[in-house]
């Protein structure tokens, strides 16, 4: 006896269905970590985009243009640190422009227990929903689209200060004109460009917030075509910085900021650039 030809033709689409939806979806969407890793996180919350992620409790992370083809500058800072009960919320924003728009990722790699954060797929302009991560650790992760290249990391220290190594009763100010950024510091990148755009604040970030013994050395690194200087304008009182001597292109000038409060600086060859960091103890 025969079988229907109509309970073929439904297996035939139900099949070409399947096919379809894991082809849409991509291989990365079914290999993004194990199950015992990828359970919804009690440590972690996240937040609609309508919220505003407001500095300084709250950290911007941008996708820099040409992110896909880029390493460890895929991701502004590629690494953040942020510290419990002050500045552990976060977002994504897509900045990459290139080819008009790219849709990026933004993806936990490894976790300690489970997965804190995924911001599924979002194109060029668009901002992620916010996300709190409320337990101490590293947390790597990655693009889900390009995850050879994109890469980044994301320190969670304690706001008690158990994890901090350092005092914050320093009232002196270390800085230096040579070295690359500490590893439990921020980068800020003097802009391409900066010296001639002058709607351009000249600095990524621009406006940050620091902590005492977590990332309070600040290295500024030149990635414009001429020299620039990073001049203070205004610090707290009891604190004493100097400002750099001439930065030239691919050179850095390094601070460590050790008094609490704000330090205003901008530079004295190009006077629309400037920027903030403040400076808080745990």
């Amino acid at each position: 006896m025969s079988k229907p030809k109509g309970s073929v033709g439904v297996a035939l689409g139900v099949a070409v269905l399947i096919i379809v939806a894991v082809t849409s979806l991509g291989y990365y969407q079914f290999v993004l970590c194990k199950p015992a890793s990828c359970s919804t996180s009690t440590s972690s919350s996240a937040t609609t985009a309508a919220v505003v992620c407001a500095p300084p409790s709250c950290v911007t992370i941008e996708i820099n243009p040409g992110a896909a083809t880029l390493t460890t500058t895929a991701f502004s800072p590629d690494v953040a640190t942020l510290v419990i009960g002050v500045n552990n919320t976060f977002q994504f924003v897509n900045n990459d422009s290139q080819s008009g728009g790219v849709s990026h990722t933004a993806t936990a790699k490894t976790c300690p227990k489970v997965c804190p954060f995924d911001t599924g797929v979002f194109g060029y302009n668009a901002t992620s929903q916010m996300f709190t991560i409320a337990a101490p650790g590293t947390y790597p992760y990655f693009c889900n689209i390009h995850p050879l290249t994109m890469v980044g990391t994301i320190v969670v220290v304690a706001g008690s200060g158990a994890q901090v190594s350092s005092s914050s009763s320093s009232v002196g100010t270390k800085s230096s004109n040579s070295g690359g950024p500490s590893a439990n510091g921020l980068a800020i990148s003097i802009l391409k460009g900066s010296s001639t755009d002058q709607s351009s604040t000249g600095y990524k970030p621009d406006n940050v917030t620091v902590i005492v013994g977590a990332n309070n050395t600040v290295t500024w690194t030149n990635n414009d075509v001429v020299g620039h200087l990073v001049t203070f304008t205004s610090i707290p009182g009891g604190a004493t910085v100097s400002s750099s001597d001439l930065i030239g292109p691919n050179g850095t000038f390094t601070a460590t900021l050790t008094v609490p409060g704000t330090y205003h600086y901008y530079d004295s060859l190009f006077s629309w650039m400037k920027g903030t960091i403040i400076v808080k103890s745990v």
